[in-house]
């Protein structure tokens, strides 16, 4: 584990039971999405709810502070898709990294989402980036970045809905998990994981749909 700031410690074991609960234990090479058919029915899509994500986002990019940071089909902040994974966390000394195994790697800082890049193994290239969390017992959520149009995780449905009129609902992952995307094949898509009403995981990758697995 090199020294980049919180998977090893108390965060890792956070990250990795947001994992766990989400369905996405395993050891497969990233980019399957998973398809199933929703056993109960998902939150519906609203095209007009209220109240409509603010867009305004931060005129810097701090990289020890995530919620400096965008979220777009191209990446997460720092986490380029096609960019150097070794690179990328050697940019980033105030996060710990953990390898969990040979193309998935957790990243996490004190307060703030747990982070997964994955890319090939033994490559260098980022495929693609996520960022996950929910809130404590206390109520409060992870510090998150935000997408353009302001969704971070603990967004409610309602702004989801809101902030992608051409959201589809792509998968489940769990009782009260439901996948959504938004995105093409030419540009990427953004993923998201709603559970209980709230956004709880973002991902940006090549493909519509969470992984069928990540690591275990």
């Amino acid at each position: 584990m090199s020294r980049i700031r919180p998977f090893v410690s108390m965060a890792a074991a956070f990250a990795v039971s947001v994992v766990a609960v989400l369905g996405l234990a395993g050891c497969e090479p990233p980019g399957e999405a998973v398809a199933s058919e929703p056993k109960t029915a998902a939150p519906s899509v609203s095209l007009t709810p209220t109240p409509t994500p603010i867009e305004t986002m931060p005129a810097s990019v701090d990289p020890a502070d995530v919620t400096t940071w965008l979220i777009t089909t191209g990446g997460i902040g720092p986490f380029e898709r096609g960019a150097s994974y070794q690179e990328v966390i050697a940019g980033l000394p105030s996060f710990e990294v953990s390898e969990w195994c040979p193309w998935v790697a957790g990243l996490s800082a004190e307060g703030a989402g747990s982070m997964i890049l994955t890319h090939p193994e033994g490559g260098e290239e980022i495929i693609s980036a996520w960022v996950t969390g929910r809130a404590d017992e206390a109520g409060t959520i992870p510090a998150s970045p935000s997408t353009e149009a302001g969704i971070m995780l603990g967004s409610t449905m309602d702004e989801l809905g809101a902030a992608y009129p051409d959201l589809q609902q792509v998968n489940q992952v769990g009782a009260d998990s439901f996948g959504y995307a938004v995105g093409d094949d030419s540009n990427g898509y953004l993923d998201f994981i709603v559970e209980d009403g709230a956004v709880v995981l973002i991902g940006v990758q090549d493909v519509a749909g969470v992984p069928k697995e990540f690591c275990g």
